[in-house]
């Protein structure tokens, strides 16, 4: 294992926290954005936590998200609803949004929010799993800069389009399915190249068209998506829903985020209230009878257990709760010199 730094998570939350009011973030959005960040790395998905943080701040200094954005929320029907994100922090805009779904569903019984000038909003279980704190279904989906070809090309036309369904249940955790439709998060490959790490062959082809286990080929690529073209038809329609129908950008449209423009992602936020079909206990109860099916269903390897979607790491969640983290030294070297490059003072009891 590498050279670590530890952190403590109130570290982690001070830490974020200071560097993004500092320039200029107010205190309630910043608070909302490293919030999302920690629950990511809580997972051990560490591709959407802290190793985020630097490009965000990069954003932020260019002008490609706005400090504090104007957002509308333009009531377009009983139970939909689009909002002009006005390229807040990404976590800011779909923690909002996500809230008016979940306000409308419960006045309503359905609640649908579409957003455009949206941000990079990280782990869409974060906004999802919302939902399921109010006895919701939730589901969320967002648009990313194309690094998917379509099957039989090489040119990245699609994003990997993440989404995600939750669900209540009686467990003190949600069954929650999150995934991109690419065989890895781009953020994987990323970090790696980051690590100076290989990544497995079969995450992603050079710009050739060749396997590669090079992350730094795989980012002038295209990385593969999941099932073949059945992961491509299911990209494609991520973007029509968030993309195509919020007004926002879609396809080639959409830059990359590495870059210092405004980005107009597009998003879908839909909460579903589960009373309005049956009681929330019966509900559960059902669910109960669903789950243990599948945890007792036979093991192909008895010391293997059988997962529900979203179980790993909410397991992870629960046992990192107080926890300090361990980053890798070049993700919080890489958050220092974006720093030091933007003179952001850094509490270096922090980080020592």
């Amino acid at each position: 294992m590498g050279q670590t730094r530890r952190l403590s998570q109130e570290q982690y939350l001070e830490l974020g926290t200071h560097i993004l009011t500092q320039i200029g973030i107010p205190q309630n959005h910043a608070g909302v954005q490293i919030s999302s960040l920690l629950d990511a790395d809580q997972r051990k998905v560490h591709t959407h936590g802290l190793f985020r943080l630097p490009t965000y701040i990069k954003q932020i200094i260019n002008g490609g998200i706005n400090k504090d954005p104007n957002i509308q929320r333009l009531r377009r029907g009983p139970v939909i609803e689009l909002m002009d994100g006005d390229h807040g922090l990404g976590a800011v805009v779909a923690s909002t949004a996500m809230k008016a779904a979940i306000e409308l569903s419960s006045q309503n019984g359905i609640g649908v929010v579409s957003v455009k000038n949206g941000s990079h909003f990280g782990m869409a279980a974060y906004y999802a799993e919302l939902a399921t704190y109010e006895n919701q279904i939730g589901i969320a989906m967002s648009n990313t800069s194309p690094m998917i070809a379509p099957t039989g090309s090489l040119k990245p036309v699609l994003g990997n389009n993440p989404w995600a369904i939750a669900v209540p249940t009686n467990m003190n955790y949600p069954v929650t399915l999150d995934m991109a439709n690419s065989m890895v998060a781009k953020g994987k490959i990323r970090m790696a190249a980051l690590k100076e790490e290989s990544i497995p062959f079969g995450w992603a082809l050079d710009n050739l068209g060749r396997p590669t286990n090079d992350p730094k080929e795989a980012l002038k690529g295209v990385i593969l998506p999941i099932g073949g073209y059945k992961g491509y038809g299911i990209t494609l329609m991520v973007d029509i829903l968030a993309g195509v129908l919020s007004g926002a950008d879609f396809g080639e449209k959409v830059p990359d985020h590495e870059t210092g423009e405004k980005r107009n992602i597009g998003q879908l936020f839909i909460s579903i209230n589960v009373g309005n079909f049956m009681n929330i206990d019966q509900f559960k109860s059902r669910m109960d009878e669903l789950i243990e099916s599948i945890k007792t269903a036979p093991r192909i390897d008895p010391d293997i257990e059988v997962l529900l979607p979203g179980e790993k790491e909410w397991k992870n969640k629960l046992n990192e709760l107080h926890q300090p983290f361990d980053f890798p030294i070049n993700v919080v070297d890489s958050l220092v010199q974006v720093c030091q490059k933007y003179n952001i003072d850094l509490p270096k009891s922090l980080l020592h």
